[in-house]
């Protein structure tokens, strides 16, 4: 039985735009895979009736995006048949690592290599997809997340984490950062000011860390210091 794995990801810096017109927001930032820190994807059996997702966090069974990509891959008429997979997180739910959205792509991509499909997809489950899509180790992601250009790979493994146990919803961060109006935040993360008002509690790690994505996990300062862009 293939396992596909779903690595997470780090964003090295973060910076955000005011929102358009619609509601979405333009990002500038450098993201990097953490090969060390993957979920596993494992396609048991085919089903008659319905997708079945059985997972580690039960809650993930019913709400996840693994059921958006199966049901777009039928719509579209890529897969005609139900799927039992088992969802094993390693990734913490709302860290900031696009622990979800890799699952998606990765799932989206082991089934069909169709980019019109696959940015299809990725539209419904957010800016990270494109960046999981490209393959690179760690990249420069620009617009609403689909201008990826490859940069030398930026190592960072789990050892160099802070997990705070924290959900960290990214529509409410964002939400709370538009309330702020913190375009001009001088963070190297924007979205650090919105995501300590909402959670109180991750102001003791923003001491001896940098947020990553919409939160909740930090990057050490140490392991930061040994980056050069």
């Amino acid at each position: 039985m293939e396992i596909i794995k779903a690595y997470a990801k780090v964003n090295l810096f973060l910076k955000v735009s005011p929102p358009d017109l619609n509601g979405y927001h333009k990002i500038n930032s450098v993201m990097s895979i953490v090969e060390d820190l993957y979920d596993e994807i494992k396609i048991i059996s085919e089903n008659d009736i319905k997708d079945e997702i059985i997972c580690n966090i039960k809650t993930l069974e019913q709400n996840n995006f693994l059921h958006t990509v199966l049901d777009e891959l039928r719509k579209e008429g890529l897969i005609k048949k139900y799927y039992k997979i088992q969802l094993t997180k390693n990734i913490p739910l709302g860290s900031g690592l696009g622990g979800g959205t890799s699952d998606a792509v990765a799932l989206a991509k082991f089934f069909t290599v169709n980019k019109k499909v696959l940015h299809n997809i990725y539209k419904k489950i957010g800016y990270d997809s494109y960046f999981f899509d490209s393959g690179f180790k760690t990249a420069i992601v620009k617009g609403y997340g689909e201008n990826v250009e490859e940069h030398k790979f930026i190592e960072i493994k789990k050892k160099d984490l802070i997990f705070t146990n924290v959900n960290s919803q990214t529509n409410k961060v964002y939400k709370k950062f538009d309330e702020l109006k913190d375009w001009d935040s001088e963070n190297k993360n924007q979205l650090t000011n919105a995501a300590l008002k909402l959670y109180p509690e991750l102001l003791k790690f923003s001491h001896d860390g940098q947020m990553s994505g919409a939160g909740s996990t930090f990057i050490k300062k140490e392991s930061l210091k040994k980056i050069t862009f």
